[in-house]
């Protein structure tokens, strides 16, 4: 049967990966990113539309302008993707726009991209998936803005699940995969130095075999997740990370 798939951040990474596997499955993906996506323009049933979700005033008027997203009445999945690690940095070196931009990126659009769908009585959701980190459970020196977005990010979802216990959220760490954000996390990030549990880590990511996975496989583990629920026993609204439930 088909469903109707949505998708932030859906340009590149998981989110490409994500409706690349819908796609395949013959879903309807309605998408939206920054960036562009010719690839994924070329599948009859993907519907993208343009947004800077650093621009959190602006959320709402960009998806209200989505004309293929007001043709359904219901979403299957509800994928909230997007997210960013500006830089390494001393959390006290960090300036108020920098820590605010990341924090409008992995933070506040998703509250803005919740409260438009749970407030939208014509959308009847399913199932709410958060691309979550273990950085907001396990801090790190140098991880800064990104794991205090993610931390509060976490306790944002728990509350959204107890106060509407008819929806299941899903809020899954996705580990370290190739991405934009493990690539800022390189021995050739000129800051990494700084922080020696990191440089241990991308130590790691380009020393052991199979350490850092590709964007595809993380999705293939994803899907897999989501399709196992009640078998891993996930709980709505609580925080799992992605090589814990694979064990």
């Amino acid at each position: 049967m088909q469903k109707n798939i949505f998708i932030s951040g859906v340009s590149k990474g998981i989110g490409r990966e994500l409706a690349l596997y819908h796609l395949e499955q013959g879903d309807r993906v309605y998408g939206i990113s920054r960036s562009k996506c010719d690839d994924l323009q070329e599948y009859e049933h993907f519907y993208h539309h343009s947004i800077d979700l650093s621009q959190s005033k602006y959320i709402i008027e960009h998806l209200e302008e989505f004309s293929a997203l007001k043709q359904i009445t219901k979403i299957d999945r509800l994928y909230l993707n997007a997210g960013l690690i500006h830089k390494l940095s001393r959390l006290d070196k960090l300036c108020l726009d920098d820590f605010n931009y990341v924090m409008s990126v992995n933070l506040f659009s998703y509250k803005v991209l919740l409260d438009f769908f749970l407030n939208n009585e014509k959308l009847l959701l399913e199932q709410i998936i958060i691309s979550s980190s273990i950085a907001g459970v396990r801090p790190r020196e140098g991880m800064s803005v990104y794991a205090v977005s993610k931390a509060a990010l976490n306790m944002m979802i728990k509350i959204y699940a107890l106060e509407n216990p008819h929806l299941f959220f899903a809020a899954i760490g996705l580990c370290i995969f190739d991405s934009t954000v493990s690539r800022v996390m390189a021995l050739d990030n000129p800051d990494i130095d700084q922080f020696l549990e990191l440089k241990k880590l991308a130590e790691r990511l380009s020393k052991i075999e199979g350490y850092i996975v590709t964007a595809q496989q993380r999705a293939q583990e994803l899907i897999y997740v989501l399709n196992n629920i009640e078998n891993l026993q996930i709980t709505s609204g609580d925080f799992f990370e992605i090589r814990n439930l694979l064990r």
